[in-house]
């Protein structure tokens, strides 16, 4: 099913994805802000530690990674029609932090 609010990827999809799949989390241990801009925006913090993912509403104080994106621009990721690098080279997306770690977030996005 498309994604069509970062709200619904967040608090369903992404619980639900590691759920179905923990290896979609192993070999990362940290925390990822994700500040989404614009219509439907928010911001989620996602903690991983020890395979266990958990959702901060609001965002973490502490994040390891901090990627901001619009919302329009996030939802056309999630369901593949952003192209990650493409994204990331043309500004739409924003990573700031662990960049080592970063490159760990194939498998969860």
């Amino acid at each position: 099913m498309a994604i069509t609010e970062p709200k619904d990827w967040f608090e369903k999809e992404l619980p639900e994805k590691v759920k179905d799949d923990p290896t979609t989390v192993e070999g990362f241990d940290g925390v990822l802000v994700f500040q989404i801009t614009g219509d439907n925006a928010g911001t989620w913090g996602v903690e991983i530690r020890d395979n266990v993912l958990t959702i901060h509403d609001g965002g973490h104080e502490k994040p390891d990674i901090q990627v901001t994106m619009k919302a329009g621009d996030f939802v056309n990721f999630i369901n593949g029609k952003l192209n990650p690098q493409m994204a990331f080279m043309t500004g739409k997306l924003k990573v700031k932090g662990n960049m080592q770690l970063a490159m760990k977030l194939n498998k969860l996005l």
